[in-house]
Parts: C-alpha cells; sequence; structure tokens
C-alpha cells in the first residue's frame, strides 16, 4: 500500500512544502499553493515519483520526456495486422500521456527531470 503524501508548491516563495495533510491548517490561502499528491512509485534511482515531476527514460536531450498527471485517462488495445481497436479502457489516476513511458513510470525504470514550476520558473 502506497504512502499518502503531499507537495505543495507555495507560488510566491517559489519552494514546495511536504505534508501529510492536503489542506494543513496554517495554508489558508488556497491561490498561493498549488497540491500534488504522491504516487507511491520511485524512479529508477530511488526518487518519489509526484503529480507534475517531469519524468523520462533517461537524461538525453532526445529522450521522451512528459508531466505525471492526476485524473481519467484511456488506453486503446490494438488487435490484428491492420491494427483494429477492440478497446477502449478508461482509467482513474496517475498517468503520462504516452503509453510506453507510463509502463515505464511503473516499472520503476524512469528518472524525474524535474517538476512543471520549476521548469516555468527557469524558462523566464
Amino acid at each position: 500500500m502506497r504512502k499518502i503524501k503531499f507537495r505543495m508548491w507555495d507560488k510566491e516563495k517559489h519552494c514546495f512544502y511536504l505534508s501529510s495533510n492536503p489542506y494543513p491548517k496554517n495554508y489558508s490561502d488556497e491561490k498561493r499553493f498549488t497540491v500534488m499528491e504522491f504516487t507511491g512509485l520511485k524512479d529508477k534511482n530511488g526518487i518519489e515519483i509526484f503529480e507534475g515531476d517531469i519524468i523520462g527514460i533517461n537524461r538525453e536531450k532526445n529522450s521522451i520526456k512528459q508531466p505525471v498527471k492526476f485524473g481519467r485517462y484511456s488506453f486503446q488495445k490494438f488487435i490484428g495486422e491492420c491494427g483494429e481497436i477492440s478497446d477502449n479502457i478508461e482509467l482513474y489516476g496517475f498517468y503520462v500521456e504516452n503509453e510506453y513511458l507510463y509502463i515505464q513510470m511503473i516499472n520503476e525504470k524512469t528518472v524525474v527531470l524535474g517538476n512543471i514550476f520549476q521548469l516555468t520558473e527557469q524558462a523566464k
């Protein structure tokens, strides 16, 4: 069973806080913080993967890189020589929009490259 914990991005101080409660009493200004949940997974270096983290197979420039998201997603099963779609499975939880990268994340073969907040800050 995964440990429930959260990481909160402080938009004013540009830093993270860790908590076991997504709505601590001392964080009353909801617009100031963005809350992200721990996926229960770690990357191949043992780093915990949270919603909002950017993961990849390796650190090369041409490697697939995707943010970890939380919500409803679907996978399609392809069968036959022509690639007919047999089923569209809808799930709810943590995912990345690339099926191969998603499988590698579950198998703990990805690396955390950063997160959506700090990469945005570096681009400014």
